[in-house]
């Protein structure tokens, strides 16, 4: 059975003097993965496994815009300085596709971040 993932919402305050609205973006996975994990990030390395099942992508939500910085990388590019993630200005979630072969997922923080949220699809 496969699962779907859904994104919407609304960005205000454009420099065109208006606001868009963004999607619905669906994203369907290949099997259902109830799983969403509920973190707040500490300074350095936070590590998040990929659940069973074959996950082909991870959304992340970074909730209010974190002045911390956040880079994303998973086990396969540990050694890797990381895809900035935070801090950004607009859109408080992304989604990243999953190389195959990922058991984890890493984020690592400049400083502690609350209320993040991983959903793996």
């Amino acid at each position: 059975m496969s699962v779907t993932l859904q994104l919407s919402g609304m960005a205000a305050g454009l420099a065109s003097g208006g606001q868009k609205t963004i999607g619905p973006i669906t994203m369907t996975g290949v099997a259902t993965i109830g799983q969403i994990s509920d973190a707040s990030l500490a300074v350095g390395d936070n590590t998040f496994t990929v659940p069973p099942g074959p996950a082909t992508a991870v959304a992340i939500f970074l909730g209010l815009a974190p002045a911390a910085t956040v880079k994303l990388r998973t086990n396969l590019n540990s050694a890797d300085a990381g895809l900035q993630v935070a801090p950004y200005s607009g859109v408080g979630f992304q989604v990243f596709t999953l190389p195959v072969g990922s058991t984890s997922v890493i984020l690592n923080s400049s400083a502690v971040v609350p209320g993040v949220e991983l959903q793996f699809v």
